[in-house]
């Protein structure tokens, strides 16, 4: 059987099959989230794993069925160096791509602010990276509010302002929901592109705001890297 054109991907997630195989989940740039089968992906290879999170590969398979074969895989640079926090954080992305995108359909913007996020882990950022990838896979999946208008009145979020979310209607100021306004409007401009450097607080009110917009759509099982980055901070003295 003809295998697909080679194309780059990640591990997003692996785990073992029969006695010398893997099933691994790939995001590729050209097809999204796709299963394959990996036979002897558990044998001892020359120069170490290649099947590895965080590491880009060049990859093809075969098949048609909802879990194709892997035909190859080559490493196409070295693996993002995430320790510590970060690879939870790592961790994080990878486990939202899993439950959020839909096998066989293409996110190649999601896919290019993916490889940008590990870098910047990598790197000893923190929130940016995952706003701006949680940001844009809400964009592309075509669940994302309104970052710069009231969903109610249409008044643009200002900075110095506070608004409510509503998941059945959206972003909406003081005026337009009886609801407490949680939401700092630097905190919405942050996650809107708008607010390059926010105040610790501001920022940690847009991932709990995130964290609601994204809720409905992960449903109720928790994230298991969330948990472990949680564990992690506990040990550290961090909240």
């Amino acid at each position: 059987m003809t295998a697909s054109a080679p194309q780059n991907a990640y591990v997003l997630h692996r785990r073992p099959y029969r006695e010398t195989s893997l099933l691994v989940e790939l995001f590729s740039e050209r097809d999204g989230r796709v299963g394959v089968v990996a036979r002897g992906g558990r044998k001892p290879r020359k120069g170490g794993p290649v099947l590895e999170p965080f590491r880009p590969l060049e990859v093809a398979w075969t098949g048609r069925g909802e879990l194709r074969n892997l035909a190859g895989a080559e490493a196409a640079g070295p693996a993002a160096a995430l320790r510590g926090e970060a690879l939870y954080l790592g961790l994080y992305l990878n486990e939202l791509l899993v439950r959020l995108c839909p096998r066989f359909d293409p996110y190649p913007r999601v896919f290019g602010v993916y490889e940008h996020a590990l870098a910047a882990l990598a790197g000893g950022e923190r929130d940016v990276p995952l706003r701006r990838l949680e940001r844009c896979l809400v964009e592309d999946l075509g669940v994302a509010p309104d970052w710069e208008r009231c969903a109610g009145c249409g008044a643009p979020v200002e900075a110095a302002e506070r608004y409510a979310w509503e998941a059945e209607r959206g972003l909406l100021c003081g005026s337009c929901s009886p609801a407490e306004s949680a939401f700092p409007g630097r905190a919405v401009r942050f996650l809107a592109g708008a607010e390059g450097d926010p105040a610790p607080e501001d920022r940690r009110r847009a991932r709990d705001l995130m964290r609601a917009v994204l809720g409905p759509y992960l449903g109720p099982r928790p994230l298991e890297s969330r948990a472990l980055l949680q564990s992690l901070r506990r040990k550290g003295g961090r909240s």
